[in-house]
């Protein structure tokens, strides 16, 4: 059996010999330094999707569909999803490893005469993703903060423009810490790694301990309650659609493909055993939840619900409080994540000729970092913050961009396989789904089409103007900049060369 026959018997992951190191052809000799290694990487990536603390904030919609089966259901057919389609994703990633990530990925695996627009519509629709992402885990640590004020000083009420401002400080901070100190940063994610799965142990067991009611197990896994105005069949897909919010940032390891060695290996690794991970842990701590909730619908009208989960929990004022400064450092951990990603991705892009003034942000500075592109993000952080005071439907609507932007990034490049046959593939890639690979594919690709239709509906009947889902909106919005940045005056669309990646040795 020849070796490119044996690359598509059956998924492995495997150190490929001789190893392939990768150089970018464009003239500019800056590279970023090599200063993660796996677990690192896997740091990064867990800390990034952290799905048992990031659902924290994102209770209220499949609780409202369902209670208890409504989201322990939803989320085991949430991680199903996910887990298909990251595993097209840790696939690509072995065969294309770039800081670049997903926009790459296309642009290798699309035809020649549409691959330069596909790759630049995918940068920036991953720029947008990140970008929305950054602001709501950023804003979440900004309310948390000033509900904690509210919580301890009756007189004080809580403005949007306190926010705000907050978010601005917050992501400056972000922003000179990422940029000055990459390095220190992975190394406080491995420490917050490590916190993460300490705090998961110690939050089930403050639970159960200082719970005094416990639901009964009929209440937690066959006590359908449905609230959210929609039919119970409906309500269902909605609440498994919510929950798909528990595994997001999946792709947050291939923006680090040029920081560590044997990126073919290394990235894919953190990809699949952070969903592994992520899905152990937020399917317990939901399970040890449903069992000490007193008052589901409380939790569903909470502002904060992860503070009330831990007010009805315990009764104490001071739990709740440490719990939420918990809480606080774990999204800020996410924050700094996001910072580096984006600066990294909005960087590679750049290099490209993908951004307007490329050569600009193109420059690494501060210990060969992407302090410029880093930058740019705080630069759009600063902006899309002034949406939360403006209009509270026009933030949310951005928001959910998110997971909706981030899966169409994933699917497109795994849509061209299907198209154009796996083939295009290198055989010599550390992780190959071998003969499985068109099944996850094809699924991947019907997955992400179908539940990008779900994310543009509201979350509840009937439909207000303030409850009304504007995802389709916001996202017309978005393409439509993203098509005046390539097709509009002084354009980018004779600039954007696309990767040019030499392969050592050939």
């Amino acid at each position: 059996m020849d070796e490119k026959s044996k690359s598509h018997d059956a998924p492995s992951l495997d150190i490929p010999s001789p190893e392939k190191a990768m150089t970018n052809s464009n003239t500019d000799p800056e590279h970023l330094e090599k200063r993660y290694n796996l677990l690192s990487v896997l740091a990064f990536s867990f800390t990034t999707m952290n799905s048992w603390v990031a659902f924290a904030s994102g209770l209220a919609v499949p609780l409202a569909c369902g209670a208890g089966p409504g989201i322990i259901y939803g989320l085991i057919a949430a991680g199903i999803v996910i887990c298909i389609i990251n595993l097209g994703l840790a696939e690509l990633a072995s065969a294309f490893p770039s800081a670049g990530g997903q926009y790459h990925m296309v642009f290798m695996v699309f035809p020649a005469s549409t691959r330069r627009a596909a790759a630049f519509f995918t940068g920036w629709i991953s720029i947008v993703y990140l970008m929305a992402a950054l602001a709501s885990c950023n804003f979440f640590v900004a309310s948390s903060v000033l509900d904690l004020v509210a919580l301890w000083v009756d007189t004080y009420q809580v403005e949007a423009w306190h926010t705000y401002l907050l978010h601005v400080a917050l992501c400056i901070v972000g922003f000179l810490v990422t940029s000055r100190f990459p390095g220190a940063v992975g190394k406080l994610g491995v420490g917050i790694f490590f916190l993460s799965l300490v705090g998961f142990v110690a939050s089930i067991a403050t639970l159960l301990a200082a719970s005094k009611e416990k639901q009964p197990s009929t209440a937690v896994f066959t006590e359908y309650t449905n609230t959210s105005g929609w039919s119970d069949g409906w309500a269902m897909i909605l609440g498994i659609t919510a929950c798909l919010w528990a595994f997001s940032g999946g792709d947050g390891p291939t923006h680090l493909a040029e920081e560590v060695p044997n990126p073919g290996r290394t990235v894919p690794i953190a990809i699949l055993l952070t969903i592994a991970m992520g899905f152990v842990t937020v399917f317990a701590w939901i399970i040890t939840l449903m069992y000490v909730v007193t008052d589901v619908q409380g939790i569903i009208d909470s502002a904060v619900p992860i503070l009330e989960v831990y007010n009805q929990a315990t009764g104490s004022r001071l739990a709740s409080t440490i719990w939420s400064v918990y809480y606080m450092v774990m999204f800020y951990e996410i924050v700094l994540n996001l910072f580096i990603f984006g600066g990294r991705t909005i960087w590679s892009l750049a290099r490209e000729g993908g951004t307007p003034f490329a050569r600009w942000f193109s420059h690494l500075q501060w210990n060969a970092s992407p302090v410029r592109a880093t930058a740019l993000m705080l630069l759009l952080q600063i902006l899309v913050g002034i949406l939360y005071i403006v209009s509270t439907e026009a933030y949310s609507s951005f928001i959910n961009l998110t997971l909706f932007a981030l899966n169409i990034t994933i699917a497109l490049p795994q849509a061209a396989l299907l198209v154009r046959g796996r083939d295009i593939l290198p055989t010599e890639r550390a992780f190959s789904l071998g003969k499985y690979g068109f099944a996850v594919n094809l699924v991947a690709t019907l997955f992400v089409l179908f539940f990008s239709i779900t994310f543009c509906f509201p979350v509840g009947m009937p439909v207000s103007a303030e409850s009304m889902n504007y995802l389709v909106v916001v996202m017309a919005i978005a393409v439509v900049v993203i098509g005046g940045l390539w097709w509009g005056p002084g354009g980018l669309k004779g600039r954007f060369i696309g990767p040019r990646v030499v392969i050592e040795g050939e």
